[in-house]
């Protein structure tokens, strides 16, 4: 069915009818096995997906993270339950989703991006949101301003501190998380920094130590093996110390990076 295919596969009965489509429709339908009743007024398409279903069930939109990864951006780790915004005055008792509470414009199943990254700066950890927000800046789907014009009323303040560790020039999940915690740690970081004969590195440490993050299943070939070397000797001849990492180092060894980094960097240039 038409309508329910915009909405991701599921819907409330009212979204239906207002959508234009006639109780009799909905009856065929279901008859037919074209689509499913879940009871309470909750239609979907057979295997329809989880998050979808959860919204419908809830007379909700999908937001935050799940609004997040709908508009294709990246997340640190994908959320446990849906991210669901109902009206203020609609009232909620689950556990299948963390409910979030605003008005957003609109009536699709997703709210707006700047609506979702709203909620992500408000709710989500600081690396979860800064990662999001990151993806969003880097692929100009939303600009700085707009967002932090958005933050305002409770809570504001520490959405607009995570929406300062952001950054439009971080290139993947692993160099946000890597940067976050070099910074935490105390160390001057900057990223994509652009060097004359050897081009852009990840990150660059205080003026003069480099550190390189290999993402997941990208440095396996052998003329990428190749080049990464050729770099490493590039930039050892520039003057600059060099330490690499994998994806696994990074998203499962994290401390471990950051003492190597700190120790490097305390023992001088």
């Amino acid at each position: 069915m038409t309508a329910l295919d915009r909405r991701m596969g599921a819907s409330w009965w009212r979204a239906l009818m207002t959508a234009g489509v006639t109780d009799g429709d909905l009856r065929g339908a279901v008859r037919r096995g074209r689509v499913l009743s879940l009871g309470g007024g909750t239609y979907a398409l057979p295997g329809a997906a989880p998050d979808a279903v959860v919204a419908a069930r809830l007379r909700g939109r999908l937001t935050c993270s799940s609004a997040a990864k709908r508009h294709g951006l990246d997340l640190l780790t994908d959320p446990l339950v849906p991210h669901v915004v109902v009206p203020r005055n609609h009232a909620v008792d689950t556990t299948d989703a963390v409910v979030h509470r605003a008005a957003v414009p609109g009536t699709g199943p997703v709210v707006p991006l700047l609506h979702a990254l709203v909620a992500v700066l408000r709710c989500l950890d600081t690396v979860d949101a800064v990662v999001v927000v990151d993806s969003a800046l880097r692929q100009g789907s939303v600009r700085r301003r707009s967002l932090d014009a958005r933050l305002r009323g409770p809570g504001s303040v520490e959405a607009r501190r995570r929406l300062g560790l952001a950054d439009a020039r971080s290139g993947s999940v692993i160099e946000t998380v890597a940067r976050l915690a070099l910074r935490q740690a105390g160390l001057p970081v900057d990223c994509q920094v652009l060097i004359q004969g050897v081009g852009r590195v990840d990150l660059v440490v205080d003026g003069w130590l480099v550190v390189e993050l290999d993402g997941f299943a990208y440095h396996s070939d052998r003329d990428r093996y190749r080049t990464d070397r050729r770099r490493t000797n590039g930039l050892v001849a520039r003057g600059y110390r060099v330490l690499r990492f994998s994806y696994e180092d990074v998203m499962f060894h994290l401390a471990d990076v950051v003492a190597q980094v700190v120790a490097v960097h305390a023992a001088g240039r």
